[in-house]
């Protein structure tokens, strides 16, 4: 996702709690009143740092320490795939089709509440996530406790780290939507307890404890428990880098960040019915040729895997200056521990590795970008690759409307996802365009 996304930045929309005793800004006017007197709280306001509605705001957040904000999402596109070849061979051998495609959807709609209650430390985010997609509603979100800068302890559903261009939201990205070298890396969304925050002045962590890298609509039929932990660290040594790559915020002066991302997991096979195996965000472990892994017989006829442990690695490099953004991330996984029934394995590991690596640059300072992508996978079944590019248009100069238009050249894809166009084995062209408000 969204969800980071995309589904997602937490930082984004988890607003820094101000100090206990502050005074309200001045332009807060709208005060409501109760038949014992005036009201306790300011009413109605808009947040252009953290582009979100302030419903209410304590007068006296010591006395009355509840404040609610809210945010809406929506990201309207339409897609198109022409593919360039018929059919594709999966790990089985069984010749798969390639289909062409085209749709109009609201890709991803999210609904958030923010806020906090008892105490300014205690902060919530309750988000509700829907797309047409697929027919069901999922709700995300965490209850934090922000101790300081450094200590912040969270417990929800939420993105597992893993890579940078998945924990940096969907919102965010370059062109339509992350790579396809992240989507087919990448972590997923789950329940779990995780610890964020800057110790030191420019150095960010997130560090992350779940059951599981994917429990995104993936309940039913699992074999046994699961434990894996996601951890990001990004370095921003001159100052602020911002979000995304797209320096919209035109810095002045040479501005890099360095990051570190790992993820690892024993995993169980869970049910891979065509739903599952169809849902939006879902990641499930795939091979370097988009075979799924615990498919029945998907490496050797007659075995399912069942158990596997899982581990991902990421280093990632992106500079910021006057209008320029570039970026690039290099990913290994490697899968072993495998528990298996009806056969043998010819393998103990599996080893599969990628990039990705994309740039933009304003033509029009805050107003008209321009950018290029690609990604790659490979492995011991193959691999595929992409690239391509388009432009992004902000009509208010501001990451709060954006109108993108992209074409993208597929090869041989080994990454699924209904929400980024990509479709396991498809080659041909992908052309995108899109609407995304953030209100």
């Amino acid at each position: 996702m969204t969800a980071g996304a995309g589904l997602a930045d937490p930082s984004r929309i988890d607003p820094e709690p101000r100090e206990i005793g502050d005074e309200p800004p001045d332009d807060w006017r709208l005060e409501g009143t109760t038949a014992a007197g005036p009201s306790r709280f300011l009413v109605g306001d808009y947040d252009d740092e953290l582009a979100s509605y302030v419903l209410v705001r304590p007068k006296d957040p010591q006395r009355v320490p509840f404040e609610l904000r809210f945010d809406l999402v929506t990201q309207m596109r339409y897609t198109n795939f022409a593919r360039s070849t018929d059919s594709w061979v999966d790990a089985l051998g069984v010749r798969q089709p390639v289909r062409n495609f085209q749709t109009v959807e609201v890709n991803r709609n999210w609904v958030v509440f923010t806020g906090y209650g008892i105490d300014p430390r205690l902060q919530f985010n309750a988000t509700i996530f829907s797309s047409t997609a697929f027919s069901d509603t999922v709700f995300m979100g965490w209850i934090n406790y922000r101790f300081n800068r450094a200590f912040d302890l969270r417990a929800g559903n939420w993105n597992v780290p893993g890579t940078r261009e998945w924990i940096s939201s969907f919102r965010h990205t370059l062109g339509a939507d992350r790579s396809m070298a992240t989507t087919f890396f990448r972590p997923n969304i789950s329940p779990g307890v995780w610890l964020q925050g800057e110790p030191i002045t420019g150095l960010h962590y997130v560090a992350m404890g779940v059951g599981s890298l994917n429990r995104f609509l993936q309940n039913a039929g699992t074999s046994g428990p699961s434990g894996g932990f996601g951890g990001t660290i990004r370095w921003e040594p001159r100052g602020p880098f911002g979000l995304g790559t797209s320096d919209i915020e035109n810095h002045q002066k040479l501005t890099p960040r360095l990051g570190f991302n790992t993820a690892f997991s024993r995993e169980h096979n869970r049910d891979l019915g065509l739903g599952n195996l169809d849902n939006p965000e879902n990641t499930i472990i795939r091979l370097s040729d988009g075979t799924p892994l615990s498919r029945l017989a998907a490496n050797t006829p007659g075995v399912e895997i069942s158990d596997v442990n899982f581990k991902l690695w990421t280093i990632d490099a992106a500079l910021k200056y006057r209008g320029f953004g570039i970026s690039g991330e290099y990913f290994l996984r490697r899968l072993d521990g495998f528990r298996y029934t009806g056969g043998r394995l010819p393998y103990r590991s599996l080893a599969d590795h990628g990039g990705m690596l994309e740039a933009g640059y304003f033509l029009i300072p805050s107003k008209l970008e321009a950018f290029a992508r690609t990604s790659y996978v490979s492995g011991q079944f193959g691999g595929g690759q992409e690239y391509g590019g388009g432009a992004n248009w902000y009509p208010r100069g501001a990451r709060t409307w954006r109108m993108t238009f992209e074409v993208l050249r597929i090869i041989d894809s080994p990454a699924q996802n209904i929400l980024t166009g990509y479709r396991a084995g498809e080659s041909g062209t992908l052309f995108q365009a899109q609407w995304l408000t953030d209100f």
